[in-house]
């Protein structure tokens, strides 16, 4: 849905300029009415752009001179009719708007402003606003979407500093969802960055490394988790002293990498200190001060302290109950605390725990329903349903909610049936489509059209490219890893540009699921004849088909043909079984 609204977006720009320069100007002049009362100060009028800027950088942190800089900024652009430099505005006072509705609204002014103007930040750096304050406050579907925004606009302005910094953000998002293999490498690549610049930025620097610490904390590499917190902690001693904001979270990330290690004592000096230094009215701390309180109800465990491991198991549920957000891994503090009150027949409590994991389950499920399911084998769902109804027999007597038993069992009975028919009609589905692709003689995903049509692009250069296609296909070049529009345009001889259009018009499909489904096409006729290729893993037919990963070409080929990779190889086998 995103790629058609953008694809009917520039065919409106193509066609359509005089009515969308016309719409544009209108709603820039009533965005620009609301701005007319402020008045630049005398004192601030003879400076230019790079002055105003200058001087805000020198007083960002002080609200109120910061705004006063920027909105002179703004009306000094609103006069010349300058809309980069108004984009930038807009973009910059966002960050001082305390309503979220106003923050949004002036970032929509500067994307507005600056949307494909070609400019090289903007409106980059407001879709990156939007995304970080939208990851900030745990909506991850909206931060995605803002960050997915970014890339084809800064490979198409060459900004290599903004295509590092939205992957370390998706790596960000990769984290929430549990996806810690996926997320280390674009980790690791941003730090390699902002470690080797000739100028080091140190937020960028710390900020990075801490993200890469973690992710090896999770990825089970504890000795480079380690490394990479003592360079942090070296890089915070030498640096000026507001860099220190920074020291609560190394802390605390070392502090649980230790716990990690066994070496308990270190691990909660550690905690203990980054817990007291982290500001916790800040969003961005509160991730990392639920995982400090829970790993130390941990080790409080480990000592056999149980009642000092209540209260930081608690702090974890009340810092959740306000910010209805947490890291998967503390669902274990809802499981202590269900047996604490069970070993103490607290049954009132018992049941509160019972039923405020359920809810911890069904948020973080919300927004990340593939994540693992080994969080649940401990405590799953159908485990607390069921010992949630027996608590409630028991509390209010099994006599008189015997109509309550029945009913659940009957309702349950449903779920279980409609699940059933479900599981039934889909398997009928791959059924289906199975017996579509075995009786397929030639998979051919592309369809190619051939009417003229005007898209922006030469017509010789047009048959030149299809023709160059073509050739692609034939060779199977497509079989290439890392191949990007990029590199094909390069090997072309064209731009990306051209290759894209025509692409999009003439396959009818954007460049990555081009590729792809020409890949799959060609796994299944492969599949369907070589049985060698047949007993290889999904990973070792990822990579003979040009895919980095088995997570990328199952999806691919879940995508392209409606069923699941096993599911094909498996009946694959059926028929190999059946024929001898």
């Amino acid at each position: 849905m995103l790629l058609k609204i953008k694809e009917a977006y520039s065919v409106v720009i193509s066609f359509y300029p005089k009515v969308i320069l016309a719409f544009l100007f209108l709603s820039i002049q009533s965005l620009i009415s609301q701005e007319k009362e402020f008045e630049i100060p005398d004192s601030l009028k003879g400076l230019d752009y790079k002055e105003l800027y200058r001087t805000y950088i020198k007083t960002w942190p002080d609200t109120l001179t910061s705004t006063v800089y920027l909105n002179s900024y703004l009306k000094k652009a609103v006069g010349e009719n300058n809309k980069i430099e108004m984009a930038k505005a807009y973009c910059l006072l966002s960050y001082y708007a305390k309503e979220e509705s106003e923050k949004l609204k002036l970032l929509d002014r500067s994307i507005l402003l600056s949307a494909g103007s070609g400019d090289k930040t903007y409106p980059i750096e407001a879709y990156s606003f939007k995304g970080g304050y939208f990851l900030k406050k745990g909506d991850i579907v909206a931060a995605l979407d803002n960050y997915l925004k970014i890339l084809p606009i800064a490979e198409q302005v060459q900004n290599q500093e903004y295509l590092y910094i939205t992957r370390h953000n998706i790596a960000r998002i990769k984290t929430e969802i549990g996806k810690h293999d996926e997320a280390l490498p674009l980790f690791r690549e941003n730090f390699i960055r902002n470690s080797t610049r000739k100028n080091i930025d140190t937020t960028r620097y710390l900020k990075s490394s801490i993200a890469l610490a973690e992710s090896y904390r999770y990825n089970n590499e504890l000795d480079s988790a380690s490394i990479t917190n003592e360079k942090a902690l070296e890089k915070l001693q030498n640096s000026e002293y507001h860099y220190h904001r920074f020291y609560g979270k190394i802390m605390i990330n070392k502090g649980i990498t230790d716990f990690f290690k066994r070496n308990y004592k270190a691990s909660e000096k550690s905690m203990l200190e980054g817990i007291s230094m982290l500001d916790q009215q800040n969003a961005e701390n509160k991730k990392l001060y639920i995982l400090g309180s829970f790993y130390l109800g941990k080790l409080k465990r480990l000592q056999k302290d149980l009642n000092e491991a209540k209260k930081q198991f608690l702090v974890v549920d009340s810092v959740f109950q306000k910010e209805k957000k947490a890291p998967l891994e503390v669902r274990e503090s809802y499981e202590f605390l269900i047996n604490f009150f069970k070993d103490k027949n607290q049954k009132e409590m018992q049941l509160d725990y019972i039923n405020k994991l359920i809810s911890f389950d069904s948020i973080t499920n919300s927004e990340a329903s593939f994540v693992s399911s080994r969080l649940f084998k401990e405590f799953d769902t159908p485990i607390l349903l069921k010992e949630k109804e027996k608590l409630i027999d028991e509390l209010k007597g099994t006599n008189k909610n015997l109509y309550l038993l029945v009913a659940f069992l009957a309702i349950l009975t449903l779920i279980v049936t409609v699940f059933f028919y479900k599981l039934y009609r889909k398997k009928k589905e791959y059924q289906l489509k199975f017996e579509q692709l075995i009786t397929k003689n030639n998979t051919t995903p592309t369809l190619e059209k051939t009417e003229k049509a005007d898209i922006g692009v030469p017509e010789e250069i047009i048959l030149d490219i299809l023709k160059k296609l073509e050739a692609f296909e034939k060779k199977q070049l497509f079989l290439k890893k890392n191949i990007s529009i990029t590199s094909l345009a390069k090997d072309n001889k064209t731009n990306t540009k051209y290759l894209s259009k025509i692409i999009n018009h003439y396959k009818e499909k954007n460049f990555a699921n081009y590729i792809n489904d020409l890949r799959i096409a060609y796994a299944v006729d492969r599949l369907k004849t070589d049985k060698v290729l047949k007993n290889y893993t999904i990973q070792g037919i990822a990579e003979e088909m040009g895919f980095n990963t088995a997570e990328s070409f199952s999806s691919a080929f879940k995508k392209t043909t409606g069923i699941k990779t096993s599911y094909f190889i498996k009946k694959l086998h059926e028929l190999d079984t059946q024929e001898h």
